[in-house]
């Protein structure tokens, strides 16, 4: 586990969703810290607002209500050019389904933020090719996602995410779609990543296994958080 200092505090976080008539009141009040380093589970039955929870602390969704603060920065403060500009270099994202671009190479998707960014093509090939080969995937540079294997393209997606070296990666169920040999293997991973690189990760999971070796478990039921739990990690 990484240093005390907070890199995240969410407070009294609110989601309500307008359908037709009907507003949905999906987070109810969330209040969670969590510090440089470590690793947070996100726990709990379907539909109760976990990736709703994720999309807010990721800036991809604004709340209803509350505030959100990373790294010191009330986040919800900026205009939408400055908060995308913010998200680009501060988070990375890891999803269910690996969303790389089909056309374009293992080493080209792993480039593809930092080309959003801003960044030439010669300043991101060596940061892109020494991620690949951090998660494994030397032997891949130049192979499409559809010559990929599903382990493959959730570790591309995993190297992507850290392109920008981001304080915080956010990760949606990164293994809900492997077999349980390869969901390990990516666990370790990022494990292993966070580790390395005081990276803070929050993992919205329902696998118990991966939640256990988390340094926090938080689990969300009805749109709050009905526990809390600090892991003591061997």
């Amino acid at each position: 586990m990484g240093s005390n200092r907070i890199i995240l505090r969410a407070r009294n976080v609110h989601k309500v969703f307008q359908l037709g008539k009907n507003k949905v009141h999906v987070l109810k009040g969330v209040d969670l810290e969590v510090t440089e380093g470590q690793i947070v589970a996100v726990t709990g039955p379907s539909g109760v607002g976990k990736s709703t929870l994720l999309h807010i602390l990721g800036t991809l969704d604004r709340p209803s209500r509350g505030t959100i603060e990373i790294d010191d920065t009330n986040v919800f403060e900026f205009d939408e050019k400055r908060l995308a500009r913010f998200r680009n270099r501060t988070i990375g994202f890891v999803f269910q389904f690996h969303h790389l671009l089909p056309e374009f190479t293992a080493l080209e998707n792993v480039m593809m933020p930092g080309l959003i960014g801003g960044q030439t093509q010669d300043e991101l090939v060596n940061r892109a090719q020494a991620l690949l080969h951090e998660v494994g995937l030397s032997h891949r540079l130049g192979h499409r996602p559809g010559e990929l294997s599903g382990g493959e393209m959730q570790r591309v997606a995993v190297a992507r995410a850290l392109m920008l070296d981001p304080k915080l990666v956010l990760a949606d169920e990164p293994s809900g779609n492997l077999d349980q040999a390869t969901s390990q293997l990516l666990h370790e991973l990022l494990w292993n990543l966070s580790r390395k690189h005081n990276r803070t990760f929050i993992i919205v999971t329902h696998n118990r296994e991966l939640a256990e070796e988390a340094d926090k478990v938080i689990e969300i039921s009805d749109g709050r958080i009905i526990k809390e739990q600090l892991n003591q990690i061997v």
